[in-house]
């Protein structure tokens, strides 16, 4: 049996259900908690809910771990339904009654409001939430740093990295339980706004990937999406994936929860061989619902048992290892795959003479002859024709070839 907790963020398993309208009042937080993730962040007071969310192609392609995009839409623009801070406590301390034990309650304070508002004192507001939070029941307190555009507007008006260490050091000293800090990667260092939270006391970091977008469609007076509005999506992952290998391999050694783009049990699974111990679920828990949560969490934990990876632990930071290989490792894969690529020949009986393969060659080293493709003595190897035969006449298994390094070495 696998074992899929997180000690270091005392999780039952590496999935926390982002703040988001998946997270919005009690009732959303209590279905998001049925699917058994490891946390649920409660979405914070005064941010108010609703419109909606856009998914571009569809929520077929998110749901099956394929490319997807996601950005608020139109639709219902909700008042918070908590009159007051005192209403909003009661609904902590009902969710922490009724949500299954072995789920933690993260609830996030502040918003970026706040800080923007003349007049307003919100380091007074947000001691006094981050208080009135823990004595309901929270298990931890979260910093919500990411809301696209925080930096963009920020650097206007602060010095945001003096802001992420001020506010994070001001919570952390008036409360006892963990202070969990989102952050985001956009129009900043993301290393230098890890630094500044870990400074101020930080027992976790979350970077994750969303940006300011501008999606439309050309028909531009039927776009749906809110113009400027968040966006996120799987081209996140490979982003937030190296946001994370980079912090690990500087020193970073805090515990992580890293989110963007994680759309599949897959998707997950990278983020923890980048290094990030555990990882937010936004978009698809409040696109997809608490099923959709339940089922990637059963195949993170089904795929780790069929490679041999017992715990967490041992696939956390796995694929770093891509990064820190020895110069001699990395250049033995580069020549290895160049002659695999030299040394392929294109399959007369599979080749239909379309040409692609001529189409892409840069080094002049195929030619059609009756109807098939020939290649001659001057490929280098760089292997752009095997990538754009429609056939497989010209294949190569590039995967295995590099691979065989690894066995060798």
């Amino acid at each position: 049996m696998v074992d899929l907790s997180v000690e270091a963020l005392g999780l039952e398993n590496p999935f926390v259900v982002a703040a988001s309208p998946a997270t919005h009042g009690a009732f959303a937080v209590l279905k998001s908690a049925r699917a058994l993730p490891g946390a649920v962040t409660m979405r914070n007071l005064g941010h108010g809910a609703g419109d909606g969310s856009l998914v571009l192609p569809s929520t077929d392609e998110m749901g099956a771990g394929r490319h997807a995009i996601q950005s608020h839409a139109l639709g219902a623009r909700l008042q918070d339904p908590f009159p007051s801070l005192e209403a909003y406590c009661e609904a902590v301390a009902r969710v922490r009654r009724e949500m299954p034990a072995e789920v933690k309650l993260w609830v996030s304070i502040g918003h970026f409001r706040d800080l923007t508002t003349p007049g307003r004192d919100w380091r007074r507001d947000w001691v006094r939430e981050a208080t009135e939070i823990e004595r309901a029941g929270a298990d931890a307190v979260e910093l919500h740093f990411n809301t696209p555009g925080v930096v963009v507007s920020g650097n206007r008006l602060f010095d945001y990295y003096r802001l992420v260490y001020t506010v994070t050091r001001t919570i952390k000293r008036a409360v006892r339980v963990p202070v969990m800090v989102k952050l985001p990667v956009e129009s900043c260092d993301p290393l230098r706004a890890m630094e500044a939270a870990l400074h101020g006391g930080a027992d976790a970091i979350g970077p994750t990937a969303r940006w300011k977008g501008f999606v439309f469609d050309l028909d531009w007076r039927r776009s749906l999406a809110t113009p400027g509005g968040g966006y996120g999506g799987s081209q996140a992952l490979p982003v937030i994936a190296y946001v994370v290998a980079e912090a690990r391999l500087n020193g970073v050694q805090a515990p992580m929860y890293a989110g963007g783009g994680v759309f599949s049990w897959k998707a997950a699974a990278k983020l923890i061989m980048a290094g990030s111990q555990s990882v937010q679920l936004g978009s698809l828990a409040c696109c997809l619902g608490p099923d959709a949560v339940a089922h990637t969490i059963a195949g993170l934990a089904a795929w780790m048992e069929e490679a041999g990876y017992p715990d967490i632990n041992a696939l956390c930071g796995e694929a770093l290892q891509l990064l820190t290989m020895p110069a001699e490792v990395a250049q033995e894969r580069q020549r290895r795959l160049q002659q695999a690529y030299k040394e392929a020949q294109v399959d007369p009986t599979l080749c239909t003479g379309c040409e692609s393969c001529v189409d892409v060659c840069w080094y002049d080293a195929l030619s059609l002859q009756e109807g098939v493709a020939v290649k001659d003595e001057s490929c280098v190897g760089c292997g752009y024709c095997v990538q754009v035969c429609p056939t497989g006449a010209l294949d190569v298994p590039a995967g295995d070839v590099v691979a065989s390094v690894f066995a060798e070495s």
